[in-house]
């Protein structure tokens, strides 16, 4: 992805709403289920470390 992912700011990795990055990643089988935030991993998930909608 070269689209800017539009972190919620520098450093946080939760994305803002209107992200390229949400729902654009790709299921990781035995990748687990929650987050690095304790977020549920959705399907399809999106491509960094922060799955809910947005901030």
């Amino acid at each position: 992805m070269r689209a800017d992912p539009r972190f919620a700011a520098p450093g946080d990795m939760r994305l803002r709403i209107g992200s390229p990055a949400l729902g654009a990643g790709v299921p990781v089988p035995g990748g687990g289920d929650r987050d690095l935030y304790g977020h549920p991993v959705p399907d399809p998930p999106n491509s960094v470390a922060y799955q809910e909608h947005g901030v």
